[in-house]
């Protein structure tokens, strides 16, 4: 299998990412109890959950491409 390999500078656009991922979720997840509308409440549910998953997803990259475990 081939090694793929990425530059620094996108590693750093992964941490990037991964930084408004965590600010995002954690916006959804204080709303989320506000939210009076079931309709509104089931969205922000359904992308928190999402969120949470992206956001392990990132972090699993940004480790494999910071210590080179490929």
């Amino acid at each position: 299998m081939e090694e793929m390999k990425i530059a620094p500078h996108e590693v750093f656009a992964m941490h990037e990412l991964l930084q408004l991922k965590n600010i995002w979720t954690l916006k959804i997840a204080g709303l989320t109890g506000q939210i009076a509308d079931p309709k509104l409440r089931s969205i922000l549910e359904t992308d928190l959950e999402n969120s949470q998953k992206q956001i392990e997803t990132l972090r699993d990259c940004v480790r494999q491409y910071e210590f080179g475990i490929n």
